[in-house]
């Protein structure tokens, strides 16, 4: 009961604010676009900064999450290929995108720092840059048909990381008026997250039904059972192996959508994946919780 109390405790802070900007969205229109853009040049880079200095982190657990988030990547893009082949569908680059790439930042940032704390949040963003990166070139290949490494250089995060982690290693300790800076801006990052999550689900439209389910079984059920394979062969134990689990079971990214509508690739059934595995986490997120906690 206890584990129960707890995990209902940790989840339903998460989704509250996910339904407040979904319930803002019925009253108020506005663009996105501005809040994503201080997300990623702003806040984000700021709590990656500061999740990275204020955790130890050994570089054999960087090495093996960073393995075990390319693994998982590359996992359910597999099962994603044999429904393709099964199914006989010709452009499956929708569903490449939204079973490959999981949300690992809106939902699992809050629930690992509720959950886990400091040091749990901080493996939640070193799987994150891992993914982030993966997207930013893998799934530009995807949606393009070529690289898109240049993407990566274009944001600020991959320069939060290595600053993060140069800091991190070396001991070097930056003025505390830099570091309080990026803890008040990295404090924003979650709620915005969320409130945003929120306020796109609101205006998505659900076509596509049998393969958003299709994908969204794949996302959150392969990820899953892939991760925990992947940490099993691994050895990976403790807290690095509940966050790996964990995030590797979240349902489809929210930027799968921004790439799919910004490089026209059947973006209402991305959006419809989106929508149908997130519903889906209401339910599986608290149940893996329960398990790992």
């Amino acid at each position: 009961m206890q584990v129960l109390i707890k995990v209902l405790t940790v989840v339903a802070p998460v989704f509250a604010i996910i339904g407040l900007g979904y319930i803002f969205a019925c009253f108020k229109k506005i663009s996105l676009k501005p809040l994503v853009d201080i997300l990623l040049y702003l806040t984000i880079p700021a709590l990656v900064i500061t999740s990275l200095t204020e955790t130890q982190i050994v570089p054999s657990e960087l090495f093996l999450i960073t393995v075990t988030a390319c693994g998982v990547v590359l996992g359910t893009g597999f099962l994603a290929f044999i429904y393709l082949k099964v199914t006989g569908k010709r452009d499956g680059r929708g569903l490449y995108l939204t079973t490959m790439f999981m949300n690992c930042a809106n939902i699992p940032f809050p629930i690992a720092l509720l959950a886990f704390g400091a040091e749990g949040l901080a493996i939640t963003v070193l799987y994150y840059v891992a993914i982030s990166i993966l997207v930013y070139t893998l799934g530009i290949y995807i949606v393009k048909g070529k690289g898109g490494l240049t993407e990566v250089f274009k944001l600020p995060l991959i320069y939060a990381t290595v600053l993060g982690l140069g800091l991190n290693f070396t001991g070097i300790e930056l003025p505390s008026v830099f570091m309080t800076t990026m803890e008040m801006l990295g404090v924003a990052t979650i709620p915005l997250m969320q409130i945003s999550l929120g306020y796109q689900l609101r205006h998505t439209k659900i076509t596509h039904l049998r393969d958003s389910v299709a994908a969204s079984i794949i996302r959150i059920g392969g990820g899953l059972l892939i991760a925990y394979l992947l940490v099993t062969l691994l050895g990976i134990e403790d807290l690095p192996r509940q966050i790996i689990i964990l995030t590797s079971a979240m349902p489809s990214a929210m930027i799968t959508f921004v790439m799919s509508y910004r490089y026209n690739v059947q973006s209402e059934e991305v959006a419809g994946t989106v929508a149908i595995s997130t519903i889906i986490s209401i339910i599986t997120i608290p149940v893996i919780l329960y398990f790992i906690l």
